[in-house]
């Protein structure tokens, strides 16, 4: 199984026990593509992501629109200019502070596309299509666009709030470093605090943290 299948895979298995709703597990799998945004072949995408968020901000800053959807896309694409592959997109800050400007963007998308009368749910499904033809891998557009546009369209509207966005993003970030923690190099996860490669113990120990959450989190279900 390719490397993108796999951290799709283990994304969805670690976020639907803890965010049980089709949109918090569609952004932990966004979550966890986004960190090899970094490597020298997304430079394509990296670019259309800092071309689409200025084209964003030039426009809504114009029409006296809130601008900071394009801003957030900015900061995302300079951020994977700046770092090195498995350097700081692959660090527990930088998991913090990309997943703050997923946020951002997701929030003041949402929130926009209400002000202009689009439903609720379409609106998810605008922000989650938009996601995956900027972040996912080709092969994954297709599956991610229809699989969220039937469970956006047939669950449960979500809650909009940081847990619900920003906690689903932060454990995509999480389970692809820890797929990562069990290839030969390692993952630097405490980067730029420490140089330390965290290896498959730490990949292991992170697994029976999210099984403590998980079994906690179904329990409350039940």
């Amino acid at each position: 199984m390719s490397s993108y299948r796999k951290h799709a895979l283990l994304s969805i298995i670690m976020a639907i026990p803890v965010f049980p709703a089709v949109f918090p597990v569609a952004l932990a799998f966004i979550g966890a593509m986004i960190p090899d945004m970094d490597h020298e072949v997304n430079s394509g995408s990296v670019s259309t992501i800092f071309l689409l968020g200025l084209v964003i901000f030039l426009v809504f800053y114009i029409m006296g629109l809130p601008y900071l959807a394009g801003i957030a896309l900015m900061d995302l694409a300079l951020i994977f200019y700046l770092s090195r592959h498995r350097g700081f997109t692959h660090s527990l800050i930088g998991a913090f502070i990309l997943s703050a400007c997923l946020t951002v963007f997701v929030l003041s998308s949402f929130f926009l596309l209400r002000s202009l009368g689009l439903d609720g749910r379409a609106s998810l499904v605008v922000i989650l299509t938009g996601l995956g033809f900027i972040i996912l891998n080709r092969v994954l557009v297709l599956p991610f666009v229809l699989v969220t546009l039937l469970g956006v369209f047939l669950t449960d509207f979500p809650l909009m709030n940081l847990y619900t966005i920003m906690g689903p993003l932060l454990l995509g970030f999480i389970s692809h470093d820890v797929l990562d923690s069990f290839t030969p190099s390692g993952v630097r996860f405490m980067r730029p605090i420490s140089g330390r490669t965290f290896r498959r113990g730490f990949g292991v120990m992170v697994l029976v943290l999210w099984a403590i959450l998980a079994v906690y989190s179904l329990s409350g279900l039940l």
